[in-house]
Formats: C-alpha cells, structure tokens, sequence
C-alpha cells in the first residue's frame, strides 16, 4: 500500500476540479453569448419593414456556435488526456513492458485516441473498463462529431448522419438562434434558415456540454467502482473515494 495519496487518488482530485470549475465556466459562458449576440443587435429596414441581425454572417460563422464548438473540443481533449494519462499510471504501477506510446504507434491497432487507451486499459493492463455503457457508446459518438469539427468545420457527413440524433445536437440554425435571441428568429424570412448558408452542418445547443461532462462524470465513477483496487494509498479511502457530480 502506497504511504500517501495514490497516483489513482491524485488523478482523482485533478477530474473533479476539472469538473467543477468547467461546468461553472459553461454556465457563466452561456450568458456571455447571449449578452454578446444582443448587443452585436442592429436593424435593416426593407421595403418598409424592419429585419432584426445578430451578426450571422456565414463568411466568419456565427459565433455562438463557433464558441460553443471551441468548448466541447477542449472538453473531448480533456477525456483523452485523462485516458491516456490512466494508461502512463497503469503502466508504472504494474511495471507493464509496453507503453501506451508504443502501443498507440503499433500499426495494428487501429481507431481513435480513446479507443486505443481502452485496449491498453484492458488488454494490455488488464483492467476492466465499462466499454458497454451508455456513456462509452456516447463518448465514440462524440468522436465522430468531435472529428468533423475538427476536420471538417461540423458537416454532416455519412459518419455523423448515422450518429444522429444525438442530446443536445441539431441540424437547424432556427434552434441555436431561438435559443440564443430568445424567440423564433426566422420566422421573418420567406427563404428560412437556407438564406444564411448553414446547410448540411450539425449545431450544438446550450446543453451539449454539460451532457458531455455529465456522461463523462459517471463513466469514470463506473471505471473506479469496478477497479476498487486501483485506490491503494494510505489516504485514498479517507480522502479519494468520492465520485463526480456535474
């Protein structure tokens, strides 16, 4: 048994800070946004009539979502270190010969970042881990919308169109800006949403990333509660067996 604090019970305490203080930044974020987007506010009168504009402007795409996709990013980075980084630990505690670097270069293994630290954990540590839960199955989702961002400034391509639907994803512009500017926005234009160039993409609404930190809360208290044994410090039971809350 460790003297102190284990690797596994640090690794904890680094996940709940994150937790907490990102979740309170997307909180504080989602006002920002719809501050910011009132006051870019301003009125094009045709033909007698007045048009509101938030500065949607397709050539610099529209903000919020700009910001909001920049957002879940971050977060999905976050779950990749924390899984690689349970890997580096895995590999020191049980004194394992093959990394998770040399792991990751092996041309036989194949798929994305957290995919790849799930076949460490469990063929190479042998560890459990809760492969078939909900909250896996949604974070690969997330890989695929994650990737298109990316690479692909969020299309909807064949991959994401089979993901969907999905928590807190859409494919209408109409619902990030009645949600941002608090009332039916396009209700105005005879063209609709298609005016604005916003075909063929997928838009995060303002509770996608809390779902993602929420989905990634309960998939790592599943990973400790099946593998007790991991907290081994002296001080893990008194000071490291709590789980996330989002």
């Amino acid at each position: 048994m460790n003297n102190t604090i284990s690797d596994f019970g640090k690794l904890k305490f680094e996940v709940r800070e994150f937790l907490k203080q990102t979740s309170s930044f997307i909180e504080v974020n989602e006002f920002q946004i719809k501050d910011m987007v009132k006051e870019s506010h301003y009125v094009v009168t045709h033909e007698g009539d007045d048009y509101d504009f938030y500065g949607m402007d397709t050539a610099s795409y529209w903000f919020p979502i700009t910001l909001r996709n920049s957002i879940f990013v971050s977060l999905y980075a976050f779950l990749e270190h924390i899984l690689i980084k349970i890997c580096r630990i895995l590999e020191k505690t049980k004194g394992l010969s093959t990394s998770i670097e040399s792991f990751k270069n092996d041309t036989n293994i194949k798929g994305p970042t957290i995919e790849t630290a799930r076949m460490y954990i469990t063929n190479v540590a042998g560890i459990n881990f809760p492969n078939q839960s909900p909250e896996w199955r949604y974070m690969k989702k997330c890989t695929i919308l994650r990737n298109s961002i990316v690479h692909n400034f969020a299309h909807v391509n064949d991959k994401v169109a089979m993901k969907l639907p999905m928590n807190g994803v859409t494919t209408k512009i109409e619902d990030v800006a009645n949600e941002v500017v608090g009332y039916n926005y396009f209700e105005d234009f005879g063209e609709g949403a298609s005016k604005f160039g916003f075909e063929n993409s997928f838009f995060l609404l303002s509770g996608f990333s809390e779902h993602f930190l929420r989905s990634f809360a309960i998939l790592l208290n599943k990973f400790f509660r099946m593998n007790i044994s991991l907290l081994d410090g002296r001080y893990d039971k008194e000071h490291a067996s709590f789980d996330f809350r989002v």
